[in-house]
């Protein structure tokens, strides 16, 4: 399966060189599965003007995290925004993660904005439910978080499968070809605590540090990633029996 990793956003310039960029954290991600021995990844560089030649390019497609927004005025929203429309449409997997989440729900007619519960920051546990048959019954996983926006309004056909009390829509599906959550399944411990310090003039002194703490317990986003391509999978194994 080829597979391309939309970069929607740059890592922190203040973070140390020896932290990949966000297309290099889904690819170490995946390198413990097996299954991605089948499967090839390329970068497309949405944040720098870049789209794929055409919707059917690649088989699935993956959107990462950003510091920009949905409602930002850059010259590559709206087309970004038009392309997952016509993938969608087309029955090709998406998977969106953080700022992807955000804009695949708000481009197929849900709703992202800044949310006026604050920081999401460090690990943090969702609740899950109505599992699709690819995914395991398990009760919770625990992810990275770093965010202020969030996914309001689900849109129309979304199955919320994961949430918590501060983050209501916190993972969702659409159909068989759409897997949305808001936190970092690609990010490690390392990288987060490094990138809080960075960025510790934007959290008062008790968030950060309470959100410190809950490093300490680790997250499950080598799990989630086993769940991204059993989802791909599924799509992949439906498709083919069509």
């Amino acid at each position: 399966m080829k597979i391309a990793i939309l970069r929607t956003g740059e890592t922190n310039p203040a973070m140390p060189n020896n932290f990949p960029d966000y297309p290099s954290l889904f690819i170490n991600m995946f390198a413990n599965d097996p299954r991605t021995k089948s499967h090839s990844f390329t970068t497309v560089s949405v944040v720098d003007g870049e789209m794929p030649l055409s919707f059917d390019a690649y088989d699935a497609y993956i959107i990462t995290g950003s510091k920009h927004g949905v409602y930002d005025d850059l010259p590559w929203i709206a087309p970004l925004m038009a392309f997952i429309r016509v993938v969608h449409d087309s029955d090709i997997p998406l998977v969106g993660v953080c700022f992807g989440h955000q804009i695949i729900a708000h481009a197929l007619g849900g709703y992202a904005a800044k949310s006026d519960r604050g920081w999401g920051l460090g690990v943090r546990s969702i609740e899950l439910h109505d599992h699709p048959d690819w995914m395991p019954a398990d009760d919770s996983i625990r992810l990275i978080h770093i965010h202020q926006d969030q996914v309001e309004t689900l849109p129309p056909g979304a199955r919320l499968i994961g949430n918590n009390c501060f983050c209501p829509n916190a993972m969702f599906v659409i159909g068989d070809n759409v897997l949305c959550v808001q936190g970092h399944p690609e990010f490690t411990i390392a990288y987060i605590d490094k990138l809080m310090q960075v960025r510790a003039h934007l959290f008062d002194t008790e968030l950060h540090e309470a959100a410190k703490a809950t490093l300490k317990y680790g997250h499950d986003g080598n799990r989630f990633a086993s769940w991204i391509l059993s989802f791909l999978d599924a799509h992949e194994n439906r498709r083919v029996a069509i």
